[in-house]
């Protein structure tokens, strides 16, 4: 029995491909026509985005405990119930809001393969979302397996503008300036600022409970090497991008990866690059699904949200928290197909990346408690000042709000202090 649970649990491969496939999506492919009018200024927009979260994945990959007891268990270990909560209410929160945002994405890049399904971008979304959740209800190696091969798919379109790059380079074929215009100071801030908000959903990995094996070896490296892995592939790809295409018709592309491919590899090359756009959003999708039902399933584990959301069916999968985040999404979902709701639901997307800036908070601060070594001193002050930074580049409205979720959860852990029970020992998948 124990050797079964144990071939149940995510290996360090699964584990690393839950870590890709959390933060390469759908912002990648499109985040270049933002970058394009930004010219020079982009790499160092990388530079500065690559450090601030190498360190945030340094004091992540710090605060992750032998118990593999999830997200909120590697927090609270250093901080506390409380503070272990209300992060995890946070991450939580910017998960389900997010989800819906992702399966539109995979919806939209998927219409660019076949025009026929540009009317109906809502119900794919809604039948992604369903299709992925019913995956994740057959546990976590499911959900490891759909991660590796999403992966292996969602890179081969950032690999291939690299290669076409690489093909002009040593042919000595025409390649495009990328230092016009020049850096400026408010550049830079702007590009760091859209190159953070890429770079982020290593969280989700973070988020099962008791379904890694050997987590303080497995998921750490993960999230080290795999950020480590995205942030110089992400420099290496928009640079390509802007080589082998002129910044001023990448600013127009509705696709700009699809765009560059078939202009080098033709029209074929350019349809199957758009799906592997597609499948990359799923990707994300599938892992922000399993981090929903992971933290609901771990705060009511303490009763600090009702105990139905606990029950998990046979494949050890919490099947009721896992409900409540689709039917969230959906509400999400519909109002955004509404009249008048794209521009909030716009805003909402916006709101879920300031939320999970008080998880990096957490991990930076979890992490100097621990560990009082110089490197993780210097690292957390380098991931709180980024933190600092990159809600100053949310707009002051996002953060309003996300302060008021946070009144929300503090107000909920309140109410349900008395019935708040002792962090349970991680259950094996």
């Amino acid at each position: 029995m124990a050797d079964d649970r144990e071939a149940r649990l995510l290996g360090p491969w699964m584990t690393l491909a839950l870590v890709i496939g959390g933060v390469i999506g759908s912002g990648i492919f499109y985040l270049p026509i933002a970058l394009a009018p930004l010219g020079g200024s982009v790499p160092i927009g990388w530079l500065i985005s690559g450090v601030g979260i190498m360190a945030m994945a340094y004091c992540a990959s710090r605060i992750v405990s032998r118990d593999g007891g999830g997200l909120q268990a590697y927090v609270e270990h250093e901080l506390g119930p409380g503070v272990g909560f209300i992060v995890t209410w946070m991450t939580w929160c910017s998960s389900w809001v997010g989800v819906p945002a992702v399966a539109l994405a995979a919806s939209a890049a998927l219409a660019t393969v076949f025009p026929s399904l540009a009317g109906h971008l809502v119900i794919l979304a809604f039948a992604f979302t369903a299709v992925f959740a019913l995956i994740n209800l057959r546990g976590i190696r499911a959900t490891g397996e759909v991660a590796i091969v999403t992966v292996l798919i969602k890179v081969l379109p950032l690999l291939a503008v690299i290669a076409i790059a690489a093909m002009l380079g040593t042919s000595g074929g025409p390649v495009h300036p990328i230092d016009v215009p020049p850096p400026t100071f408010g550049n830079i801030a702007t590009a760091s600022a859209l190159c953070l908000f890429a770079l982020t959903g290593f969280e989700f990995a973070m988020s099962p409970v008791g379904k890694i094996r050997n987590p303080e070896r497995n998921l750490a490296r993960a999230l080290l090497f795999g950020l480590a892995g995205i942030a110089l592939l992400y420099l290496l790809v928009t640079t390509s991008l802007s080589l082998v295409m002129p910044n001023a018709a990448i600013a127009k592309s509705i696709a700009p990866f699809p765009d560059a491919i078939g202009l080098y590899w033709g029209g074929t090359a350019a349809l199957l690059a758009a799906l592997a756009m597609a499948i990359s959003a799923l990707g994300t999708l599938n892992a922000a699904l399993l981090a929903c039902g992971e933290m609901l399933y771990s705060m009511s584990l303490r009763r600090d949200m009702p105990a139905i959301f606990d029950k998990t069916n046979r494949f050890n999968a919490p099947y009721m928290a896992q409900f409540a985040a689709v039917i969230l999404g959906f509400i999400l979902l519909a109002l955004n197909e509404a009249k008048g709701t794209t521009q909030l639901f716009t805003f909402i997307t916006l709101l879920a990346t300031d939320a999970v800036l008080y998880l990096y908070s957490a991990a930076a601060i979890a992490a100097a408690f621990k560990d009082r070594r110089p490197s993780t001193t210097i690292a957390c002050a380098i991931g709180l000042a980024f933190v600092l930074y990159a809600f100053y580049g949310s707009g002051v409205e996002a953060f309003l709000l996300s302060l008021a979720l946070l009144a929300i959860g503090g107000l909920i852990y309140w109410l349900r202090k008395g019935r708040t029970i002792p962090p349970p020992e991680a259950s094996p998948a």
